[in-house]
């Protein structure tokens, strides 16, 4: 019987902290500059909020908004002016043009390719994808243009 109200302690205090951790997301959202949260809302869509990031770089503030849309990421990355300045969609190898999924797939020929993302700037698209060497354990990110072009590794 005692073990079974430590159970319910427990599980009971973890509800309560994923509810808690619900409503951080309101609150950072809420705290966010109103330009950039006028642009959330606007490119949102259906997607479920998940979390919210800033970092300070010589251009300001940028604020990445964490969603997830049927089943993937999604996530937005807006300046502190409000400017959407890319957009981060998961994606798998069958989606990339067969020129950049030629290029990562060289670039991780002896890895595991453990993420893709399809990035969108403006009117500029690239893909990039996080990689697991598997014979040291190691990870490198590269991002190649649609036509194959390595932009940069990591």
């Amino acid at each position: 019987m005692t073990n079974l109200r430590m159970f319910l302690a427990v599980l009971a205090a973890s509800t309560i902290g994923l509810a808690y951790d619900g409503d951080n997301f309101t609150q950072k959202f809420e705290a966010l500059p109103q330009a950039v949260k006028d642009t959330a809302k606007a490119h949102m869509e259906n997607a479920i909020p998940v979390s919210i990031s800033s970092s300070q770089g010589e251009q300001g503030w940028r604020y990445q908004v964490n969603t997830r849309l049927n089943g993937k990421y999604h996530d937005l990355v807006i300046d502190d002016k409000g400017k959407l300045v890319a957009v981060k969609d998961e994606t798998d190898l069958s989606a990339l043009p067969d020129a950049a999924k030629e290029a990562i797939q060289k670039q991780a020929s002896a890895s595991k390719i453990m993420t893709l993302e399809k990035v969108t700037e403006g009117e500029q698209v690239s893909y990039g994808a996080t990689i697991k060497d598997d014979a040291s354990g190691a990870f490198a990110q590269v991002r190649v243009g649609a036509d194959g072009t390595v932009k940069s590794k990591k």
